[in-house]
């Protein structure tokens, strides 16, 4: 299969299930204006449950020697946002709620949906660990980091401890830690832990990505200046900022592993967050969208030109 071929298998299932919750959103199969029920669903329990299983079942060496591809993957993601942030909201002048999603959109790369299938598809099984890696990364950073400039805007009168507690103390933030903590420790997970948490997270990935596409139907396609600026940033500066990154301190496979990670295009957090924290905002859906889209070509280029390294 060619590099090309692979790609679009991995983004087809992305695009036709974003594209059925729009459809369900469109015909009235769904009310897409009143889902916070079915947004808890996705951010409180099915994607707690599927984060805290993939990093508790992920072997203790193998996230030890993966040390190196989590400094890599935590720079370029933290650069990526801050970088998106600066510009929204300094020189765009744009509301920092919407500005947080919207560097988290442009941060934040779906490496559980497509990250995946491109990597088992294009190197060995064993750098699969390196997704959960980079589902580490942004679980236990970029959301706590967007969930603190959230609360941080939702009330003037509140102190700090009530902002940190706020941001942290949910279920999408402590399941992935513990999750990671079960796995550092070396402890295998009971049977009934395991088949329950199991079953809760199956389809968490396809719900939330449903999800999205019901919240963008309900909403305009912006294609603005905050737009282009943060699709390139995803698509095209972090993978080259990873590069820089992963040349020197990373050997030539988890060099290539590490830019096609962040190569992928943007992750549905910054939509489904956009929900709970009840922020108007089409930009961040037409990231998303634009991204993805955009990521034929982009991750093509990438894919292409590691292969040089």
């Amino acid at each position: 299969m060619t590099e090309t071929a692979t790609i679009l298998a991995s983004l087809a299932p992305v695009f036709l299930v974003m594209a059925m919750g729009y459809a369900a959103g469109r015909t009235k199969e769904f009310d897409n204006h009143n889902i916070g029920s079915l947004n808890a669903l996705v951010m409180d329990f099915a994607l707690p449950a599927a984060l805290f299983t993939a990093m508790a079942q992920a072997p203790r060496q193998a996230m030890i020697d993966q040390a190196r591809l989590a400094l890599v993957l935590l720079g370029t993601m933290l650069l990526a946002f801050a970088v998106t942030y600066f510009v929204q909201v300094r020189l765009l002048g744009g509301d920092r709620r919407e500005s947080a999603l919207i560097a988290l959109t442009a941060s934040g790369p779906n490496v559980g949906s497509a990250g995946l299938p491109i990597v088992a598809a294009l190197f060995n099984k064993s750098a699969s660990i390196s997704v959960a890696v980079a589902v580490a990364v942004a679980a236990i950073v970029l959301t706590p980091l967007s969930l603190l400039l959230l609360e941080s805007c939702a009330g003037k009168s509140r102190n700090a401890m009530s902002i940190v507690t706020a941001a942290l103390a949910k279920p999408i933030v402590i399941a992935p830690l513990l999750g990671l903590l079960w796995s550092l420790a070396g402890l295998s997970l009971p049977p009934l832990i395991d088949g329950t948490l199991t079953l809760v997270g199956q389809g968490a990935s396809g719900t939330a990505l449903f999800l999205t596409g019901l919240v963008l139907s309900a909403q305009p396609i912006q294609f603005r200046a905050e737009v282009g600026l943060a699709v390139m940033t995803k698509n095209i500066l972090q993978p080259l900022m990873t590069a820089l990154l992963a040349i020197p301190l990373l050997d030539h496979m988890e060099a290539r592993v590490a830019i096609m990670l962040m190569a992928v295009p943007s992750g549905a957090f910054g939509v489904l967050f956009a929900i709970r924290y009840n922020v108007a905002s089409p930009r961040v859906g037409t990231t998303l969208i634009v991204s993805t889209i955009a990521s034929v070509a982009t991750l093509t280029t990438a894919i292409l030109l590691s292969a040089t390294l």
